[in-house]
């Protein structure tokens, strides 16, 4: 099966002054340049405040004080678009500003590089405030914005489900955490509390920069350090937080259940294996995942939705830096046994190397498309590097995708091995 060429040129990446990495991407297949600024701290008590300054610095600025005000000037960059939110890669917790902005082909001179670097700076660094304190009223508004938000985190049942099983399987670890934080730790992030927390992130966090666009990586680093880094960096900043960290299941996994008023039960499972994501044998895992449940053709799909009726969804995937298998499905409550039993025995078949043809070329085919629209997809390319920063893989898609097309039926047995079952969680009706 050909592999395809997602880039000519490969990113370029290069260490600046005081705990900044930049991650350059040439590429002239678009006229428009994107930058992120990720930084990094871990994933837990302040999680919550962390996600609350997100939204707070996505909504004003010292010079552009509303939401109105940034979007007009979004308008003078030809229509750029602005985004800043958290993101969880394993136990890390990231706080990212991303800008998209053209730069190439419009009338006049159209917007620099510098322009936009400038503005992303002023984003980041250069919120509204009131004293010593960030500003009230955007607080209040994005506090209770983000309070619905985890309030209504239950009225998505399948998200719920998933999120109690995550907490049963990963007890005790940051990644049992939700990357917005929990309700009860909203009150404490006051508008005193944010302003500290931002000043120490800007200060101390580890940052990585990523960039693309039709840009020479010689001018853009010194671009970026001319307009986008930012004063008051510490001389010593804090390490990176570990994103992986594997282990293997408990000796009992725990089995939850909860009642609700619902037609549909949300049944979601886990399985460990101490397997990292460096690990070569990671391709395999991914395979026997998509096997399972990646596809309208895998053996979750095929036999207990089609063959047997018993769900009305289910699916499959492997997280890379905790090493878990996750299985999701909505059934019928008075089905859920024998789905629960059928699922069991499936996961058995793959693990133990019998792979269905139909199944594993559909794995395969999806990997090559997926590899393939990468091409048109800088923002996919720009995760990938990200996510290969944070876990330590190799960033080159055709790399990744290769490794994926020479596993064997062996391999995925071998992976198979490893794995236990490390909780699960059921959400059934009954409740009034």
């Amino acid at each position: 099966m050909p592999i395809p060429t997602v880039a000519p040129e490969r990113p370029r990446s290069v260490t600046l002054p005081r705990g900044i990495r930049l991650h350059v991407l040439p590429t002239d297949r678009f006229a428009t340049t994107v930058c992120r600024v990720a930084l990094h701290r871990d994933l837990g008590p302040e999680a919550t405040a962390t996600s609350l300054l997100g939204s707070v610095l996505e909504s004003a600025t010292a010079r552009h004080p509303s939401r109105e005000a940034l979007a007009h000037r979004l308008a003078d960059l030809y229509g750029a678009g602005l985004s800043v939110g958290v993101e969880k890669l394993g136990d890390r917790q990231t706080l990212s500003a991303t800008l998209d902005w053209p730069t190439a082909g419009l009338p006049g001179r159209g917007a620099t590089l510098a322009e936009g670097l400038e503005f992303l700076r002023e984003v980041l660094t250069e919120p509204r405030v009131e004293g010593d304190a960030l500003a009230a009223d955007i607080v209040a508004t994005e506090a209770r914005n983000l309070h619905r938000a985890l309030a209504a985190l239950r009225d998505d049942k399948g998200r719920y489900a998933l999120r109690r099983c995550l907490e049963a399987a990963c007890r005790g670890e940051p990644y049992a955490l939700d990357v917005e934080g929990r309700l009860e730790d909203l009150p404490a992030a006051t508008p005193v509390a944010l302003r500290a927390l931002h000043r120490r992130l800007l200060a101390t966090a580890p940052v990585e920069i990523f960039l693309a666009g039709d840009v020479d990586p010689v001018k853009a680093k010194a671009l970026v350090a001319r307009h986008l880094l930012w004063e008051g960096r510490a001389r010593r900043v804090a390490a990176v937080p570990p994103a992986a960290s594997v282990r293997r299941a408990p000796a009992r996994a725990p089995r939850l259940v909860e009642k609700d008023a619902v037609t549909q039960g949300k049944l979601a499972m886990a399985w460990r294996a101490p397997l990292p994501p460096d690990d070569p044998r990671l391709a395999a895992a991914l395979v026997l995942a998509g096997v399972l449940g990646g596809t309208a053709v895998s053996r979750l799909f095929k036999v207990v939705r089609e063959q047997h009726g018993l769900c009305y969804y289910a699916q499959a995937g492997w997280v890379k830096s905790k090493g878990l298998l996750l299985v999701q499905s909505g059934v019928e409550p008075r089905n859920e046994p024998k789905a629960r039993r059928l699922i069991h025995a499936l996961l058995a078949e793959v693990a133990g190397g019998t792979l269905d043809a139909q199944a594993f070329e559909a794995v395969r085919e999806a990997a090559v498309a997926r590899t393939a629209a990468l091409r048109d997809e800088r923002g996919g390319v720009l995760g990938l590097l990200q996510e290969a920063s944070a876990l330590g893989t190799d960033p080159r898609p055709e790399r990744q995708l290769a490794a994926l097309l020479a596993v064997t039926p062996a391999d995925v047995k071998r992976v198979g091995k490893l794995l236990a079952p490390a909780a699960s969680f059921f959400l059934t009706g009954g409740a009034p």
